[in-house]
C-alpha cells in the first residue's frame, strides 16, 4: 500500500466520527452513473475554483502556515495521482473480494460523501502530498489533476460495477474499500479541498486582481 494513502489513513479518522450518525445499514447503495456524476462535478467544480487567477491570487497566503491557492491545487493534483495509482495499481488487482470482506463495505458510501469533505477536523498532510511549487500555473495544476481524473472517469465507464465492488483493500479511514468506494473517496478529498479554496479566496485580504 503507498505510504501516503497509509499515512492519509492514519491523519483522518476523526472524518469517520463526523458522518458516523446519518450513515446507517440502511442507506441507498450509489451506482455508476452516480460515480461518474460526482467525479465530472467535482473535476468541474475545481476546475472552476482555480480558473481566471491573477499570479497575486494564485500565490496569496492568507497567513503564513496557511496554504495559497497554487498550494491546495498542488495537493488536490498530487492527491489525485495518488489515489489513481492506488486505484489502478493496488485495489483493482486485489484477489476477487470474500463475502465477509464485501460485509464490512456496506453502507460506507455515506460515510465517505459527508465525512470525507467536512472540515471541521483538519489535518497536516503527508509529506509526499505536500506542496513544492510542483506547478508554475493554475494551467499546469489543472492539466496533472485532469490527466488522473479523466483516467479514473474512463476507467469507471469501461468497468462492469459488479468488477469494481469485487475488489477491497485498504487502509482508509474506515477501513477497507471496495475500488468503487476508493474512487468515491477520491472525488469526496477533492471536494474537501475545493473548499479550502474557496475559503482562502474568501479571505477578506485576497487580492482583488
Amino acid at each position: 500500500m503507498n505510504r501516503a494513502v497509509l499515512a492519509l489513513a492514519v491523519l483522518l479518522p476523526t472524518l469517520v466520527l463526523a458522518a458516523e450518525p446519518a450513515a446507517t445499514a440502511k442507506a441507498a447503495p450509489k451506482d455508476s452513473k452516480f460515480l461518474v456524476d460526482y467525479l465530472t462535478q467535482t473535476q468541474k467544480d475545481f476546475l472552476k475554483s482555480i480558473d481566471g487567477l491573477s499570479e497575486a491570487q494564485w500565490k496569496f497566503k492568507p497567513a503564513p502556515d496557511r496554504w495559497s491557492v497554487a498550494e491546495v491545487a498542488e495537493h488536490i493534483a498530487l492527491s489525485e495521482e495518488m489515489f489513481a495509482e492506488n486505484i489502478t495499481g493496488k485495489v483493482l488487482k486485489t484477489p476477487a473480494a470474500t463475502a465477509e470482506q464485501k460485509a464490512k463495505t456496506q453502507g460506507l458510501e455515506e460515510k465517505i460523501l459527508q465525512g470525507i469533505p467536512d472540515r471541521t477536523n483538519k489535518h497536516k498532510a503527508p509529506e509526499k502530498l505536500q506542496p513544492a511549487s510542483k506547478f508554475a500555473s493554475a494551467k499546469e495544476a489543472a492539466k496533472a489533476f485532469n490527466t488522473k481524473r479523466e483516467a479514473i472517469i474512463t476507467l469507471v465507464k469501461g468497468t462492469p460495477e459488479s468488477e469494481l465492488r469485487s475488489h477491497v483493500s485498504g487502509p482508509s479511514p474506515m477501513g477497507e474499500l471496495d475500488a468503487y468506494q476508493w474512487m468515491l473517496f477520491t472525488a469526496a478529498h477533492s471536494k474537501r479541498h475545493i473548499a479550502q479554496i474557496e475559503e482562502v479566496k474568501a479571505d477578506p485580504n485576497f487580492p482583488k486582481k
